[in-house]
């Protein structure tokens, strides 16, 4: 053990941790109590980083391939933090993939982002067409119930 690293919380009294990129908190809910269990930022930092890295460094690489990187980045990120309570953090993290996409094609495209027209490609087009990871759903580790 490190100590240095390691420290004694007392999740009763309200406090938190992180451990393996989720933050760890215990939440209220009704008559019990459950753990929380979402990215940490630097965890979300990370991810949004890789993504505005391979739009940075695509060039000239045709948009699906782009894409497909992506993919591969968000859906690994995606699997690792399914497992918490992460619905607010895939939405952050998505929301941006989505914004990035958008503003490479109108940058290709040579139009001015300034304008409604960037968000001309809608999210059909970016799931359908470009098939940008679609599943951001959250699943719950089986078992694991309310506790008091």
């Amino acid at each position: 053990m490190n100590r240095e690293k390691t420290r004694v919380v007392d999740m009763l009294k309200g406090q938190a941790f992180g451990l393996l990129g989720f933050y760890l908190l215990r939440v209220r809910k009704g008559n019990g109590f459950y753990i929380q269990m979402t990215p940490k930022k630097k965890a979300r930092k990370a991810i949004k980083a890789k993504v505005r890295d391979i739009i940075q460094h695509s060039g000239a690489t045709p948009m699906p391939q782009v894409v497909k990187q992506i993919n591969a980045s968000l859906a690994g990120w995606v699997n690792y933090f399914r497992v918490g309570n992460a619905s607010r953090d895939f939405s952050e993290v998505r929301d941006y993939a989505e914004m990035k996409v958008r503003t490479l094609l109108t940058r290709r495209k040579r139009r001015r982002k300034t304008t409604v027209r960037w968000r001309r490609w809608s999210n059909e087009y970016l799931y359908g067409v470009l098939e940008l990871y679609p599943d951001w759903k959250v699943q719950p580790l089986p078992g694991v119930e309310c506790f008091s």
